[in-house]
């Protein structure tokens, strides 16, 4: 719901790139007196991932992530599964692969 408050009446769009964890609860009047809409795509093609890249570097938006070890997967895996990790993303530390 704060969410749509921050977008531009009229012609803000909401851009949901990938999966969410839970389900996102979005106010239904706020949509249709605000003049918003709401997008999803499961990837954004080069160009759109190119303006969300500058968008992010010219208001400083930065990415919640943890860099893992490859033993640590599943148990990222079971973390994003329930819900637990919230907003945050896992990357895995490729020279850990030979670990296993």
């Amino acid at each position: 719901g704060q969410l749509i408050s921050t977008l531009k009446p009229n012609t803000g769009t909401l851009v949901l790139l990938g999966a969410i964890a839970k389900p996102l609860n979005l106010p239904a009047f706020g949509l249709l007196f605000s003049g918003t809409r709401v997008e999803g795509s499961l990837i954004g093609g080069c160009g759109q991932t190119q303006e969300m890249l500058e968008f992010c570097h010219e208001n400083k938006i930065a990415p919640s992530f943890e860099i893992i070890s490859a033993k640590e997967a599943e148990g990222a895996l079971h973390k994003l599964h329930e819900g637990a990790a919230g907003a945050k993303r896992f990357v895995i530390k490729m020279d850990t692969l030979k670990q296993m």
